[in-house]
């Protein structure tokens, strides 16, 4: 193997090389951009890794013992805040918790090589303490990128990676602890050719890894950002039609019934003129709160525009649609009879009135017609007065017909 036949200061060279052109990358790349505490914490991992494989690899004779004990303490610092900063990416959201965990592991595996160091310098032992406190290190991220329910493929296969090399180092656990073979990285052999394969493979998937998951995660902020109403953080009115329309048409393959329901608040505008249009605002964030509190992920909320929004209930019958419906007029009356949004003197009251159609998709059944039959509802409410939800019902002939084409 090629590995075998390669001077072990020369990997350690490549190894820093690769590690510092890395740093070199990101800094271009982040030039000028507003700082993110999760690349400044890359950034000071890829830093103490450089310093690692310069420190091994320094020249005439073999390494004295404190350099090698400084360059595994700044490894383990190193891997430490590698993960730490993929952590910051991948957990949504960030838990103060993860960073105790980091802290404390990072604190507690440089303080128990230094001990083996000091009290009993045997190589098969630190390798036991540094193999140990990387698999711990990677474990988190592993997890979190295949257990996520917003884990993309890229995510579950940087996760499976993540595991595989946790394995490996269990592996050479194990290896310390019984030996089949020599467990030294200092003589050419099996062991040492593993070795240095597994740190190319955790330098590579840890700095191509690292980019690519940060640069998915701005990806969907922006999308998110183009997708969401800017005051309500509901989805825009393309965006909710877009993601309405594929549900729709998955529900029309396995005969699933959908809702549509069309609300909006009553005498928005008199609100408005009495307390302005910040006020207005402040009520159109909290309901938009409480359709949340109400309604799931997997129901879609947008905003039509003005103080009317929509929501798009997949695979809802009537029951569990009329249901939750009355489940969000309950939580605006309970907050209307707590009389606790004030603006100044004012105590602002509000109520809702929303219009609800349920089908099951077919050649009639557009997204269009929902909406035209919601609107009819939800005028229905409004004129039996308001603050109630009133259903709306399709003719059966218009279930068949297909829609007009307005071209």
């Amino acid at each position: 193997m090629m590995l075998l036949k390669m001077d072990m200061k020369t990997v350690y060279i490549l190894l820093s090389l690769g590690h510092l052109f890395t740093m070199m990358f990101i800094t271009a790349y982040r030039y000028k951009q507003p700082k993110d505490n999760s690349y400044l914490i890359f950034y000071a991992a890829k830093g103490c890794q450089t310093v690692t494989w310069a420190l091994l690899a320094i020249p005439d004779g073999t390494v004295p013992m404190a350099v090698l004990a400084a360059a595994n303490l700044v490894f383990l610092l190193g891997v430490g805040l590698e993960t730490l900063a993929l952590m910051r990416i991948v957990e949504d959201p960030w838990s103060h918790g993860t960073l105790r965990y980091y802290s404390w592991l990072i604190a507690a595996s440089m303080g128990a090589y230094l001990l083996a160091v000091l009290l009993q310098n045997n190589e098969s032992i630190r390798i036991f303490i540094v193999s140990m406190a990387v698999a711990l290190f990677l474990l988190p991220p592993a997890l979190r990128m295949i257990g996520s329910r917003k884990r993309s493929a890229l995510r579950i296969l940087m996760g499976y990676l993540y595991l595989l090399m946790a394995a490996g180092l269990l592996i050479r656990i194990g290896l310390t602890l019984f030996p089949a073979l020599p467990v030294t990285v200092n003589k050419p052999g099996p062991y040492q050719t593993l070795s240095f394969l597994s740190l190319y493979l955790i330098m590579t998937l840890g700095n191509a890894g690292f980019v690519l998951i940060s640069k998915e995660k701005a990806d969907r902020d922006l999308y998110k950002l183009a997708s969401r109403d800017d005051l309500t953080g509901a989805l825009n009115r393309r965006s909710f039609l877009q993601e309405a329309g594929r549900l729709m048409d998955d529900c029309a393959k396995h005969r699933k019934p959908v809702t549509f329901i069309l609300l909006d608040l009553d005498n928005f505008k008199g609100i408005n003129d009495a307390f302005g249009h910040d006020v207005g605002d402040t009520v159109l964030r909290e309901l938009a709160g409480n359709v949340r509190l109400q309604f799931g992920d997997r129901e879609l909320f947008g905003r039509y525009g003005g103080d009317e929004f929509a929501l798009f209930l997949p695979e809802a019958e009537e029951a569990y649609a009329d249901a939750k419906a009355e489940g969000l007029l309950e939580l605006v009356r309970e907050r209307r009879s707590r009389q606790d949004m004030t603006m100044g003197e004012h105590a602002i009251r509000y109520t809702i009135s929303m219009g609800m159609i349920t089908e099951v998709p077919g050649p009639g059944i557009t997204l269009d017609r929902l909406y035209k039959a919601a609107d009819e509802a939800l005028y229905q409410a409004k004129r039996e007065g308001r603050n109630r939800a009133a259903r709306g019902r399709m003719a059966p002939n218009q279930k068949q017909e297909p829609f007009p084409n307005p071209l």
